[in-house]
């Protein structure tokens, strides 16, 4: 009986999710809201790779900067982008078609999900840029978008097949699920489940009682619900992520766990929320192989660029306060800026190393310019502050400065040469009234966001 109840109920949330299923066509998981605005900003790294992109992947259709008249796409009928009225697209608009791909009675666009979702942006970015003047885009496609980058994209044919998967497929399988209970989990939640192993002991909060009741637990006594809680562990507390097992063996774990330790009264059915989570674990692309160390540093500096553009370019110009004296800043960075910023800024030299075993960790200063000078001091001393110099050793005391230090070393920073990108650096600092501006301590500052340590402020 408890078993057709679950099925029933499986079988509700998956005709209730396919009415509302996401794209089809890409089945990478979320990247997150923060990388997603990351890539919605368009940047000379972004265009210059999107436009390789392109020549290797699209112009064979589209022809040489979109202008269309490609042989190959002239056959399957695609067009140029290029002084149309056909494709006048956005820029999410751009990025849907790439990664999910469009099709109409008579056309095709395969979706090109063999590309980084990194280069899936940036050759949007740069058929974007050969478009004049793209139409808007539409509300619902920039909020689908941000769903996916939230929670990530689940694969209808998986999603379908899921309901084979919630009760357990036979002695064997459970067998299999105790082996894997016996060697993972046993430690902590004892060997009958109790949330009494000797290694749980110390743990706050302590192991699952897998007796207790739906209320107690974290995410649900479904069969979803506990696979999903294997797959992705609990923030938190000590239960850790086992999406390394092959998801079989997730499958055999869950059940053994269900069927064995799990009372039948207490046995939840699958929820709609539950059905997608598995869908997207289930979706998740293949891990990618590792890379050579050297490889991995040298993508790292390359995006560190496109980092800094982004972030220099949410600070504004900077807003100089009437009593700040670029003088005296002067003589402020000169005694505790300029040995790792250089005179002038120029960030020459690498700080470290630090840490006691190699690899050792050095900083790479980044370029001080107007643009890290973003609106008022205080905004300026809670970036700087809550940086790197709050964070390793040997870093000036930056929190003990004065307000009137920040208003100075604001204003002779401000005065540097160089732009932080091409849509900062080059607005005229604003001036505002000294008593305007609070307050008395930088150390008071507002709450800091935190700066990687590659780009310190001071």
């Amino acid at each position: 009986m408890k078993n057709a109840t679950l099925k029933n109920g499986l079988k509700i949330a998956l005709v209730a999710g396919g009415m509302v299923a996401l794209i089809p066509t890409v089945y990478g998981q979320g990247i997150g809201l923060q990388t997603l605005d990351r890539m919605l900003v368009p940047t000379p790294q972004k265009l210059e790779r999107g436009e390789k992109v392109f020549a290797e992947q699209c112009a064979t259709c589209h022809g040489d900067q979109g202008q269309g008249g490609a042989e190959l796409g002239e056959r399957n009928g695609a067009q140029g982008f290029v002084g149309t009225e056909v494709q006048r697209s956005g820029l999410e608009s751009i990025y849907s078609v790439v990664a999910h791909g469009y099709a109409t009675e008579t056309f095709e666009h395969t979706p090109f999900n063999n590309l980084f979702f990194q280069d899936q942006w940036a050759v949007s970015h740069y058929v974007h840029s050969l478009i004049d003047n793209p139409n808007p885009v539409p509300a619902a496609l920039q909020e689908r978008i941000r769903q996916e980058a939230e929670f990530g994209v689940c694969d209808p044919e998986i999603r379908g097949g899921i309901a084979g998967l919630v009760e357990p497929s036979g002695d064997e399988q459970l067998a299999k699920g105790e082996e894997i209970f016996a060697a993972q989990c046993a430690s902590c939640h004892g060997a009958q489940g109790g949330g009494d192993g000797p290694a749980g002991g110390a743990l706050n909060p302590p192991p699952r009682n897998f007796a207790a009741p739906p209320a107690d637990w974290t995410n649900g006594t479904s069969a979803l619900a506990i696979y999903n809680t294997l797959f992705s562990g609990i923030a938190g507390t000590s239960m850790p992520a086992y999406g390394h097992l092959a998801e079989d063996e997730l499958w055999a774990l869950t059940h053994y766990v269900r069927e064995s330790f799990v009372p039948a009264e207490n046995q939840e059915p699958a929820t709609d929320t539950q059905v997608d989570d598995v869908c997207r674990s289930l979706s998740a692309p293949p891990r990618p192989d590792a890379i050579p160390v050297n490889d991995a540093m040298r993508f790292l500096a390359a995006d560190a660029a496109d980092t800094r553009l982004i972030r220099l370019g949410q600070y504004d110009a900077p807003v100089l306060a009437a009593d700040a004296d670029a003088s005296n800043g002067q003589q402020i960075y000169g005694q505790m800026c300029a040995s790792c910023h250089g005179s002038q800024g120029a960030g020459a030299r690498n700080v470290g190393p630090y840490g006691a075993f190699p690899p050792f960790l050095h900083i790479n200063v980044g370029r001080l310019v107007p643009a890290a000078m973003g609106g008022t001091y205080q905004d300026v001393a809670a970036r700087t502050i809550g940086g790197v110099h709050a964070t390793l050793p040997d870093m000036p005391p930056v929190a003990t400065l004065s307000a009137q230090s920040w208003k100075d070393l604001q204003a002779y920073v401000a005065s540097f040469e160089g732009q932080g990108s091409d849509r900062v650096g080059t607005a005229q600092p604003a001036e505002v009234p000294a008593d305007d501006l609070t307050p008395e301590q930088g150390a008071s500052a507002p709450a800091p966001e935190q700066v990687p340590a590659e780009e310190t402020q001071n």
